[in-house]
């Protein structure tokens, strides 16, 4: 296994400087354990420029270009690729294997990629037997799939005796979030023009059905029926966002909700709202067992701060894994903190203590 040191910087590739990818790269540059030995990006306004014009901040010895393609970017002494490009897994995998074949391990914010072995388990088996013949490691995080209705519930579940239900309820202001996902979640749009976007399956969050998929597996239930749905969150008002100007009964956001089912036993349920405005944002969790547990976080975990915030965090929980396509349940909790003197946590140093 890798063993990252504060002594010697990690290099860091970014692949995509979009919104979030800034937002990536602004922390690792805040990092004395990192460096950014490369970034790439298919925005030919953006190809040429240096990593830190893109992303404003103050400019630091090696600031690399951006460059178009993965093979050009100079990631000699790299170790991972921080990629933050799609929500489909499908598209995003040949990017993926490219990593791999340069020697990189990958982070990638893409959201069907957080627990793919459900919903594509053939692609997800081939691209972890290229990880493990690399000797790499693949892992899909961020907000949400990766931590708020899933990995967090998981860690919460670690002082019950026994959890028979999980129940997530994330509530989001969209205002304070990016533009794209603003977009995303038809913030703008008519009813109509919702509605068929929906069946078309072309708006909405992706992930939950990745979250309930990666919860199942946590607490060892085999899920048969699944529903999912979405429906619009619609104005009463006039507003004045950065989509523009929405009118009383035009979309705001979403509401989506997915319901899992072990037979006849009702076992995950997730619902996640996110909307313009919306009022009283917060991220809920029950726990239904023994005993129950309900957490509450007043105000909601912010999304793009949260998703580039894990994405930098996980990286030394990542290198420290076994080779091949990891979930973030096989990762151990992380935090913003340099890893410890080139030890893994758990592992002796020389005093005979574990580095903690």
């Amino acid at each position: 296994m890798i063993h990252p040191s504060t002594r010697h910087p990690i290099g860091v590739i970014h692949y995509g400087v979009g919104p979030i990818g800034r937002a990536v790269a602004t922390i690792v540059a805040s990092r004395p354990w990192l460096t950014s030995l490369g970034a790439v990006d298919s925005d030919p306004e953006t190809v040429g420029q240096h990593l830190s014009t893109v992303c404003g901040f103050e400019s630091q010895a090696g600031d690399p270009r951006v460059v178009a393609h993965i093979t050009d970017a100079s990631h000699e002494g790299g170790s991972v690729v921080l990629h933050c490009t799609g929500s489909s897994f499908r598209s995003v995998v040949p990017q993926l294997r490219e990593c791999l074949d340069a020697g990189l391990n990958v982070i990638s914010t893409c959201e069907e990629l957080a627990y793919p072995w459900e919903a594509h388990p053939t692609t997800a088996l081939e691209l972890d037997a290229l990880a493990r013949r690399r000797g790499l490691r693949v892992l899909g995080t961020g907000i949400n799939p990766g931590f708020a209705m899933d990995y967090l519930p998981m860690t919460v579940s670690a002082v019950a005796r026994r959890v028979d239900r999980v129940v997530v309820h994330r509530r989001q202001d969209a205002s304070a979030r990016r533009l794209p996902l603003q977009r995303k979640i038809g913030a703008g749009l008519t009813a109509e023009v919702f509605a068929q976007r929906s069946d078309r399956h072309s708006i909405g969050h992706v992930g939950l059905r990745e979250s309930g998929s990666a919860l199942a597996a946590a607490f060892g239930w085999t899920v048969g029926r699944c529903d999912e749905s979405i429906e619009p969150v619609l104005s009463t008002e006039h507003l004045a966002t950065d989509v523009g100007d929405i009118e009383a009964g035009d979309v705001t956001g979403i509401r989506q909700t997915l319901e899992a089912y072990e037979g006849e036993r009702h076992v995950v349920s997730l619902s996640l709202e996110m909307a313009i405005g919306l009022a009283e944002p917060a991220d809920e969790i029950w726990l239904y067992g023994e005993p129950d547990i309900h957490l509450l976080v007043p105000g909601g975990l912010h999304g793009d701060i949260g998703t580039a915030s894990i994405v930098v965090n996980a990286i030394p929980s990542l290198l420290r894994a076994e080779p091949g396509l990891r979930v973030m349940r096989d990762l151990p909790p992380m935090t913003p903190a340099p890893p410890s003197n080139g030890h893994a946590p758990w592992e002796p140093t020389d005093s005979g203590r574990p580095s903690l």
